[in-house]
């Protein structure tokens, strides 16, 4: 089922008061079909139609939505994001190895054959975004390529208002408060390479271990880890598989889990904030259940959470941590969901919006 609709059918029952005329939710076929429509119409009516819908989200007198446009326009105001730039590949040069690295062609059978094992897009956002935090760069970053009005309407679909990648990257920014860590999260953001010397410009080297699938270990990558992280100038190419190798191995391996807990625990944290029913990596959905709660003790204020998370340290102080607070008192996690349920509320107030607008310009039926 696409994406866009599941929003109008997992909180079906939150609106059953307004089951009938105008405010009515569409049923899946119906949004299956506006979404048609609206893909196939002229460019012009697709970013009329869109702007309609910001213009009437951004005019909202829905108290819990103006709650959430005010957060994001604080994210306008404090986030200053800078252009985004290529991510690179290391250098066969600098760290003495012998191999050519070339970009290979996005549109090739190699390409989509690695994009398929290393599923770069679990790493992405859970909506289209033009600006989006760096936690290897500590820097917001604007990719340069606008959100196009389809984007904008499946964005509109699942509740985000306009420019919530700016709120994303702005909470985030926030969560984000272990500097120590970027040197090695700025590693695995190079492009992933294999073993020939293909580089994969939508593959980065983060994505490649996060597959958990069988994955080439470079000399170029390995050195380079030994060199800027460990600061170990030792190792030269080729490198003898033995005993001293896996060793190497084995702290690249240890890196990335430090980073993968923290990246994933900061991120999902940006991203629930904003939209609590967010989807997470399957392995990492208990996340959910910890973090809300969390939201609610801290009442919702950014600069609070952002603290308390930083108080835990580690991703595993901050579970053993919540897990105690809901095992000792069952009213943390009423609050979790108190929590929720408000989100869901603004979702809402910004997908009824969008309804409206679609029916008024013959998208939805009436």
């Amino acid at each position: 089922m696409p994406l866009p609709w599941l929003l109008a059918i997992a909180a079906l029952p939150l609106l059953l008061q307004e089951s009938s005329g105008p405010a009515r939710i569409p049923a899946a076929s119906e949004l299956e079909e506006a979404w048609t429509a609206f893909a196939n119409a002229l460019p012009g009516l697709r970013e009329s139609v869109a702007a309609e819908i910001a213009s009437r989200i951004e005019a909202t007198d829905d108290p819990g939505l103006k709650e959430l446009l005010a957060l994001r326009d604080r994210a306008r105001k404090e986030l200053a994001p800078r252009p985004a730039r290529p991510r690179p590949f290391h250098d066969p040069a600098t760290y003495g190895v012998r191999v050519r690295r070339a970009p290979v062609d996005p549109a090739s059978a190699d390409a989509a054959e690695s994009r398929g094992s290393f599923k770069p897009w679990e790493s992405a956002p859970p909506y289209h975004a033009r600006v989006t935090w760096s936690l290897a760069r500590d820097a917001a970053e604007d990719s340069g390529a606008p959100v196009e009005p389809l984007q904008q309407l499946e964005n509109f679909l699942n509740g985000y208002p306009p420019d919530c990648d700016l709120l994303v990257a702005w909470v985030a920014k926030k969560f984000d408060f272990d500097p120590g860590l970027n040197a090695k999260l700025h590693h695995f953001d190079h492009v992933y390479c294999d073993l020939q010397g293909h580089a994969y410009p939508e593959i980065t080297i983060y994505d490649a271990f996060a597959s958990r699938t069988g994955m080439d270990m470079p000399d170029v990558d390995v050195i380079a880890y030994a060199r800027l992280i460990l600061g170990d100038r030792s190792y030269v190419s080729p490198i003898p598989p033995d005993a001293r190798r896996q060793k190497l191995y084995d702290a690249i391996g240890d890196g990335f889990l430090e980073c993968f807990r923290y990246r994933v625990w900061i991120e999902a944290a940006a991203n629930l904030f904003v939209r609590p029913a967010a989807p997470l990596r399957d392995t990492h959905e208990g996340l959910r259940g910890r973090l809300l709660p969390l939201f609610a003790m801290e009442d919702g204020d950014v600069d609070r959470i952002a603290a308390r998370l930083a108080s835990f340290g580690t991703r595993a102080a901050f579970l053993e941590a919540i897990d105690e607070a809901l095992a000792r008192d069952p009213v943390v996690a009423a609050g979790g969901r108190r929590f929720e349920r408000a989100r869901a509320a603004q979702h809402w107030a910004v997908a009824r919006a969008a309804y409206a607008v679609l029916r008024e310009r013959g998208f939805l039926a009436r």
